[in-house]
């Protein structure tokens, strides 16, 4: 039994290559998709943005950087392929961030859109929220290249407890619990999606006739949706009216170059936390890799992922990519590299044709959530594998950050609906703990990998390392790159703090609970038996 075949476990052999990079191909066409729709969605929906600037700019870029990440994977993992002799290799899928979406929505391109919208008008506020969003990438990207002269140190020297525990983090949280969450939205057809998918992805049984599990789920979902709407069911279920198709094709320029040094500089306290959780993130992805037998480059990895997102960038998109963490996933089902060009061909010529925003409107999200909820499942199922496991505490540490992140951003949504007659009742204590929950979900892809390395590094009583790693926390949070108390998560400079009502305490008192951790630690090496093990 190969390695690929005892970590990952749980599946049956696809019937043919073709069936198996189908099947694979599908779920990743609807991972990301799932991530244009998010996009699109709260954009227009949420801000009002115009659909022609959405659709006809800031989606065909997008979809470039997709295509473009695809094909420079699958050369990889083909050069990677003659040079091992790995000939079952599956290449590393590359999409948006779902995290970067958001920060770049709310923290960025909305913002920018509202506060001009009134002078400029729709278009112009539009187009220049779209050119500081392409600046921004263009951040990212630059930041992502830095990080990744750190990208194979951070693989050799941080255990493999932190690495798949804060991918497993993201994966419980935003992949997972969130999924399943927006099944329930519509229970009826969500739930039918999610059973075809938990029996024929998740636990890898065969169908019958041998059909493929993404595809089944998605038909049989919408296909029910529909009946229930024409049924006049109500509760969610409505008749969508049939829009257009309006092809886009996508439009170089450099007009993201023309802010970079300008406006968008404003804008670093957020960029560089964000580039920062993608390089580590895509560090996590090769780990995964590694652990079903698939070898990659984690600095080529990253560089290569920075140089999609200038590419994307330039053609007019305004979120970074990164490599998913699908590959287990995708791997399970027995794919290689065809999968992910067949998945990025047809998001690319359906993308330019108009058919991502028609399906964008036809589909329902309830349908196309569960795909996440496998991804999900697979993240999971590598953090139980290969590890020591003495070093399972360390695996709480590495998960509570992601959490703590989903917990806070779910009790923001509430807050900010609230009226000010409601907010001005809540107590201090409430507040000064939502301000602690906020500072706690910042930077928490970092925190993760600080605090599981920490654990694990405590347990092996490799004392010296944990105390630095506490000291190097405690620099991490005055700055904000984690633990940032700033409204807009984004860094600071202690000595020059914003009056944020007595918030802006917090980063000191965090930091010197790390140094006192960090001299504690420090203190038992040297009282410590003096054949302890430590490096």
């Amino acid at each position: 039994m190969s390695n690929s075949e005892t970590v990952l476990g749980g599946g049956v052999k696809p019937s043919s290559q073709l069936m198996a990079d189908v099947n694979a191909g599908f779920a990743f066409f609807l991972d990301c998709v799932v991530n244009l729709f998010v996009l699109s969605g709260i954009m227009i929906g949420a801000f009002g943005f115009p659909s022609e600037v959405m659709f006809g700019k800031i989606i065909p870029g997008a979809i470039v950087g997709i295509l473009f990440g695809n094909l420079i994977m699958v050369w990889v993992a083909k050069r990677s392929a003659a040079r091992t002799g790995n000939t079952s290799i599956t290449s590393i899928p590359m999409g948006l961030d779902l995290p970067t979406i958001f920060g770049m929505v709310f923290f960025i391109l909305g913002p920018v859109y509202l506060a001009n919208l009134e002078t400029l008008g729709e278009i112009a506020a539009a187009e220049k929220a779209w050119h500081l969003g392409m600046a921004c990438a263009l951040w990212m990207a630059i930041f992502k290249g830095i990080f990744s002269f750190f990208g194979r140190a951070m693989q050799q020297e941080l255990p493999q407890t932190a690495l798949i525990g804060s991918m497993a983090g993201i994966a419980i949280v935003w992949l997972g619990a969130e999924a399943l969450l927006g099944v329930l939205v519509l229970p009826e057809v969500g739930i039918v999606s999610l059973i075809v998918m938990a029996f024929a992805l998740i636990s890898g049984h065969r169908l019958p006739f041998n059909l493929p599990g993404a595809v089944l789920a998605i038909l049989a979902g919408t296909v029910l949706y529909y009946v229930l709407a024409f049924a006049g069911v109500g509760n969610g279920y409505v008749v969508t009216e049939t829009p257009d198709l309006v092809p886009a094709l996508p439009t170089f320029t450099l007009a993201g170059f023309g802010v970079l040094l300008g406006e968008s500089t404003n804008y670093l306290g957020i960029v560089i936390p964000f580039a920062l959780l993608i390089a580590a993130s895509s560090v996590n992805v090769v780990a995964g890799a590694k652990i079903v037998g698939d070898e990659y480059d984690p600095a080529l990895v990253v560089r290569l992922d920075s140089l999609t997102t200038v590419i994307s960038a330039v053609c007019g998109g305004v979120v970074q990519t990164t490599p998913y963490f699908g590959h287990p996933t995708y791997k399970r089902m027995g794919a290689q590299t065809n999968y992910a060009l067949g998945a990025a061909g047809i998001i690319t010529v359906g993308g330019f044709l108009g058919v991502i925003a028609f399906a964008s409107l036809m589909i329902p999200t309830a349908v196309l959530k569960p795909i996440l909820v496998v991804v999900a499942s697979d993240i999971v199922r590598l953090a139980f594998t290969g590890s020591d496991v003495r070093h399972a505490p360390a695996f709480l540490f590495a998960v509570a950050p992601g959490i703590l992140n989903y917990a806070y951003s779910k009790v923001t949504e509430l807050y900010s609906k609230l009226e000010a007659s409601v907010t001005s009742t809540l107590s201090s204590d409430w507040l000064a703990n939502y301000a602690l929950l906020g500072a706690m979900a910042n930077g928490y892809v970092l925190v993760s990998l600080v605090w599981g390395a920490f654990m694990v590094w405590i347990i092996d009583r490799r004392l010296v390392r944990a105390g630095v790693t506490a000291f190097s926390a405690a620099i991490l949070t005055l700055f904000g790159v984690i633990h940032s108390v700033s409204p807009d998560s984004g860094m600071y400079l202690p000595w020059n703090m914003p009056d944020l009502g007595g918030v802006e305490i917090l980063p000191f008192r965090l930091a010197a609970g790390y140094v006192i951790a960090g001299i504690m630690l420090l203190a038992l090496h040297l009282t410590g038996p003096k054949d302890a093990t430590e490096s």
